[in-house]
């Protein structure tokens, strides 16, 4: 690799990456507030009935995951991962900016959940391509042997995308009293979206696609029908990107974005200390997830998939033990000490995704099974965990699915991984 693909190799890795960061700050925000939404948008004399209808907006987003992988990934494997990453990014700020102006139930009546329906499902048909994209575009300009590092960064600026979102939600809980809140308190955060998507658009409308792709373009071997390829000559790859990506994402939904509800409406924190608490435990593991994605390039992709399951295993009772303990200090400890197995998941899940596929399906099957998991254990995740929660009374529910899809993926990393299809570097 020359000093110059090295340089736009970083390029790449950077601008992508923005995106995705981008992508996760205005996908994020609606968790951060969803007990404002559920007052301004749905209503009710009870607020767990507010809550699980607001959360199940926040499911419909993963429905459209599947499409939007699906018709991103046509575009990527067949036009171009630049044109894929381009066309995402757009869509998701212009989503996120309308979701900011919408009126209320109090305005609209039942249109104003409806529109906020559909708002919420165009953003997860974005994020369904999203990224597919940026894990296909990094791992082809990235050098061989530091693949794992660049593309932690996906997870890492991702995972700093909610930070911030968590951020903008802790300020303006601090800063906007209650029922301005209510008014145009929340809609601050989406809003944030207009600026920084116009940025990166500009940036991603500068880059280079990268030259794997430019290469099976000049040799006229890009796929004609992506997914009709996809299904008949990898479902055995494709079916296991589903599964460690379902582990990836009840991690990411739990553990990450309903954690701040929990905080507020199961353990009673007020608002400003949730998010807050949220924003420290996030912002380490952004930093946490590079340095895996590090470790990565040394044990190889499925030590570190197993390493990241044992860890769920072994302290996610323990650090939802801490949060409960109704102290503000062992709350922030539990949380941090959560993010050490979900830092380890993110780097070795979105490292090994984009190697089960060539380069004529890679972006599509990145994507179509990345969307397939983040809808089984995303969309899903925030809800039953509310629903567990009021139907037992236990705080401890959701370490208890964390543990369980701890289980689930060292069962996966174990076993179905054992094939001789997989590649060569999970053994390494």
């Amino acid at each position: 690799m020359t000093e110059e693909r090295r340089q736009k190799a970083k390029k790449a890795t950077a601008v992508a990456a923005f995106g995705t960061f981008i992508e996760y700050y205005d996908f994020s925000v609606y968790g951060y507030v969803a007990a404002t939404l559920s007052v301004v948008f749905f209503p009710s004399d009870d607020p767990t009935v507010g809550l699980l209808n607001t959360f199940l907006v926040f499911g419909s987003a993963f429905v459209v995951r599947p499409l939007g992988a699906l018709f991103f990934g046509r575009l990527g494997d067949r036009v171009g991962r630049r044109a894929s990453l381009i066309a995402s990014i757009g869509l998701m700020s212009l989503a996120a900016a309308l979701t900011g102006v919408l009126p209320g139930y109090a305005t609209l009546g039942v249109t104003a959940p409806i529109l906020l329906v559909i708002l919420r499902m165009l953003q997860g048909f974005s994020t369904g391509g999203e990224i597919g994209g940026a894990a296909s575009y990094i791992r082809e300009w990235a050098p061989a042997e530091r693949r794992s590092l660049y593309i932690s960064f996906i997870p890492g600026v991702g995972v700093f995308g909610k930070a911030c979102a968590a951020g903008m939600a802790a300020l303006a809980a601090s800063f906007v009293p209650e029922h301005a809140m209510e008014t145009w308190g929340w809609r601050l955060p989406f809003l944030l979206a207009v600026p920084l998507g116009l940025l990166c658009l500009y940036l991603r409308l500068k880059i280079e696609d990268t030259p794997e792709f430019r290469r099976a373009e000049r040799h006229e071997a890009t796929a004609r029908k992506p997914f009709k390829e996809l299904a008949a000559d990898h479902p055995g790859p494709l079916a296991k990107v589903m599964a460690i990506s379902t582990v990836q994402n009840v991690g990411t939904y739990v553990g990450t974005v309903f954690v701040a509800t929990y905080l507020s409406t199961v353990l009673h924190f007020s608002a400003s200390q949730a998010a807050t608490i949220v924003l420290l435990a996030v912002v380490t593991a952004s930093v946490f997830i590079p340095l895996c994605g590090q470790l990565g390039a040394r044990l190889g992709g499925k030590r570190l998939l197993i390493v990241s399951y044992v860890a769920y295993v072994a302290v996610t009772i323990p650090s939802f033990w801490l949060m409960g303990r109704g102290s503000v200090g062992l709350a922030i400890a539990g949380l941090i000490l959560g993010m050490v197995p979900y830092a380890l998941c993110q780097a070795s899940t979105y490292a090994v995704m984009p190697e089960f596929f060539p380069v004529q399906v890679r972006h599509t099957g990145v994507a179509f099974g990345h969307s397939i998991g983040a809808v089984i254990g995303g969309g899903a995740g925030p809800y039953l965990s509310t629903w567990l929660i009021d139907t037992t009374g236990s705080t401890l529910v959701p370490a208890y699915i964390l543990v369980f899809f701890g289980l689930f993926g060292l069962g996966i990393a174990l076993g179905a991984m054992r094939s001789s299809s997989d590649p060569d570097h999970l053994y390494a």
